[in-house]
């Protein structure tokens, strides 16, 4: 409980001065403790960073991927999957997504430097990808995907839009309208949708 309080601290430290005004004094204020019990949990000031870069990117990630588990649950048919997957479109594009995909690419920038923040990201990931995992197993096993399409494909297809998209504003050669965005990817949906019967006689 109090590592947790002293780890938020620290991220709200990285948030408003950065890491290279980052201090541990006023992390320990932050939190309402003594600069000794901090360190009774962190070895030094790089230890805390790591800590905490780990600690917020697990958050990021973990909460990035509610945007494949909450809508697939329960999914039984191919209709409930589009519905599911018009879900998952609308979700990604809350402005606080893209702040939260920003700071995921900073997080694994920090880890590139840093062996314990590095291992911890590494966790993460695998932790994220088997939640994403367990909620996209069952859709192969009730043959909702379109032919060609795995389950492992379906995953990093999405994740690659999602979690990896960042904000694009401005004017330049990628830039899109929303309407015609989001119908490109109701279009990619549609394709990635098992077509039966039923979905032909629309």
């Amino acid at each position: 409980m109090t590592r947790d309080k002293i780890l938020e601290a620290a991220a709200l430290e990285i948030e408003r001065n950065g890491l290279t005004q980052f201090r541990v004094k006023r992390v320990a204020l932050e939190a309402n403790i003594s600069i000794a019990l901090l360190y009774s949990y962190f070895e030094d000031r790089e230890d805390l960073i790591a800590a905490t870069v780990v600690y917020r990117f697990r958050q990021v990630l973990v909460g990035l991927a509610q945007i494949f588990t909450t809508p697939l649950t329960g999914v039984e048919t191919t209709n409930d999957l589009r519905t599911a997957l018009t879900v998952m479109i609308t979700d990604a594009q809350l402005p606080f997504r893209t702040e939260a995909r920003i700071l995921r690419i900073e997080s694994m920038s920090f880890a590139g430097h840093n062996p314990t923040a590095s291992a911890g990201i590494a966790d993460a990931k695998r932790e994220a990808s088997d939640l994403i995992m367990q909620h996209v197993q069952p859709l192969v096993d009730r043959n909702l995907l379109a032919p060609g399409v795995t389950g492992v494909a379906f995953a990093r297809i999405w994740y690659a839009l999602f979690f990896g998209q960042i904000s694009l504003e401005g004017e330049h050669a990628l830039s899109i309208n929303s309407g015609d965005w989001l119908m490109a990817l109701q279009v990619l949906a549609e394709s990635m949708v098992r077509c039966d019967d039923r979905t032909l006689v629309r």
